[in-house]
């Protein structure tokens, strides 16, 4: 069996009130900076681009890829300052390159500002998972901090629509480029003043995250099925924002109709993740164990899918379909995170790695079959296939996952 990494606490005065607080003021507004961006950002740099949805496509690519992956080769590095000073300056790349697009008159410009935007994002979401594993023992009180982050990204989502709306006006996104990059500046401002600059990650995160210990990680079964959980339950959100949209896009003819749909899972995340993540506390401290939740969720997943291919008449269909996704989102999202804060092989900030790695790869290839596959499909009459095809897959990889998921007691003290 591997050797274990021993964390110290890293608290440092920091209550688990204020960390809620704290990160949770930042996730809405840096969140509401992007998905006030996100809209419109492939439309933006297809006219920057001269119409060319290739170059569009390309460069969305690369700023996923860098969000998921880019963080992996300074990881080694991330320990040596404070969390406020590398979280705040992940942050400030980010509006630093969001706000470079405005001068994406320049196209040499493009790639690297995305690039540089992806970096500070990923920078930042590695070390906010890491922070609150080494700051809360207790699954329950990282649970309740994952629900707030939850919250505060879905609220963001909801309302950033509705400023690239009215920001971005006749192809000139300078007004919604700054927004964006000033969302991200306060960000890094919530940061320096709620986290202290005593509180960094542990020296000895420097001396475990050798090779031998990531393949050690990477054998580990409990390692595997989270892996396999986190890259099957993407691929299936990614169907959201490609095959369902492009569905209600197609066979829905109410634009007002579609705009709720498709807004639905933000909305509902809002109002419900509170209970969910209070339903999800008990079962952790009745010893259920992350990775079976997370399995659930996958599962939910599988038949909010399965329900779009049934027959059921198109809008009934969708909006039970919503319901389920956002569900599904509720509990896989901080699932995903707790999961993968127990693999102690390896230091938080490796299995962060991990996980992002497993969150990208599932996301970009479930975008991907949901782009291209979904309309094969839909064009030649077997759109139900694709949706009953793609569940059963689905309710299949959970179910055999879940039965070597096993429960396992947890500590249910609260966190620091």
């Amino acid at each position: 069996m591997a050797e274990t990494v021993q964390r110290p606490r890293t608290t440092a005065g920091l209550s688990s009130s204020a960390l809620r607080r704290t990160l949770g003021l930042n996730y809405l507004c840096c969140q509401f900076g992007k998905f006030s961006l996100m809209p419109v950002l492939a439309v933006m740099l297809a006219r920057d681009n001269g119409g060319s949805t290739s170059a569009a496509g390309f460069h969305m690519f690369a700023f996923l890829l860098c969000v998921g992956l880019s963080s992996l080769p300074v990881g080694r590095w991330l320990p040596r300052l404070p969390y406020a000073v590398t979280m705040a300056a992940g942050m400030v790349c980010s509006g630093a390159g969001f706000g470079a697009l405005a001068f994406t008159g320049r196209p040499w410009l493009v790639l690297p500002a995305l690039c540089l935007a992806g970096f500070g994002n990923s920078v930042h979401g590695v070390l906010v998972r890491v922070l609150v594993a080494e700051s809360l023992d207790a699954e329950p009180a990282r649970n309740t901090v994952y629900g707030v982050l939850q919250i505060a990204t879905n609220a963001a989502a909801s309302l950033g629509p509705f400023v690239a709306g009215a920001l971005y006006v006749g192809g000139d996104n300078r007004s919604l480029l700054a927004f964006v990059a000033i969302a991200y500046l306060a960000a890094a401002v919530t940061l320096l003043v709620g986290l202290p600059f005593g509180l960094r990650p542990p020296s000895t995160l420097r001396r475990t995250d050798g090779a031998r210990a990531r393949i050690r990680t990477v054998r580990d079964p409990q390692c595997l099925r989270a892996v396999a959980l986190t890259a099957a339950g993407a691929f299936a959100y990614g169907q959201f924002y490609s095959a369902f949209a492009l569905f209600v896009a197609l066979a829905v003819d109410s634009t007002v109709l579609r705009a709720v749909l498709l807004g639905g899972p933000p909305i509902l995340i809002v109002l419900f993740q509170s209970g969910v993540t209070l339903l999800t506390n008990r079962r952790l401290r009745a010893g259920t164990a992350p990775l079976t939740l997370l399995a659930l969720s996958v599962v939910a997943f599988g038949t909010g899918i399965v329900l779009l291919g049934v027959g059921l008449p198109v809008v009934a269909g969708a909006a039970a379909a919503v319901a389920v996704f956002a569900f599904a989102e509720m509990l896989f999202g901080p699932m995903v995170s707790i999961a993968f804060n127990r693999l102690t092989n390896v230091s938080p900030i490796t299995s962060s790695n991990f996980q992002g790695v497993s969150l990208t790869t599932g996301e970009a290839l479930g975008s991907l079959s949901g782009g291209a596959v979904f309309l094969a499909c839909y064009h030649h009459g077997a759109g139900d296939r694709y949706w009953l095809a793609l569940g059963a897959a689905t309710l299949a990889a959970a179910g055999l996952l879940l039965a070597h998921a096993r429960t396992t007691p947890v500590r249910t003290e609260e966190g620091h």
